[in-house]
């Protein structure tokens, strides 16, 4: 059975995020609204999503739409890790 990775930290979760988007990472705060503030339109979000899948990261289409911020989302992130 593989050895699961430990999970991001916010820091590094903050710089991927920053590089999926490309933004600059101080942007990527968890106050940040990926709509309004990151400008991620419903395309790069579901991309996003499919990234963050990749990591081992599961999370269903009604979640994502109700996921706005980037804490939101790290909180998931979180919640998912620790399963």
């Amino acid at each position: 059975m593989p050895k699961s990775k430990p999970p991001l930290s916010f820091e590094q979760f903050q710089n991927l995020l920053a590089e999926l988007l490309h933004v600059e990472a101080a942007q990527v705060i968890p106050e940040a609204y990926f709509v309004t503030d990151l400008g991620v339109d419903s395309v790069r979000l579901v991309e996003l999503m499919l990234r963050l899948e990749t990591l081992g990261l599961e999370i269903s289409p009604d979640l994502v739409w109700r996921i706005q911020t980037v804490g939101e989302a790290y909180q998931v992130y979180q919640e998912q890790a620790a399963l």
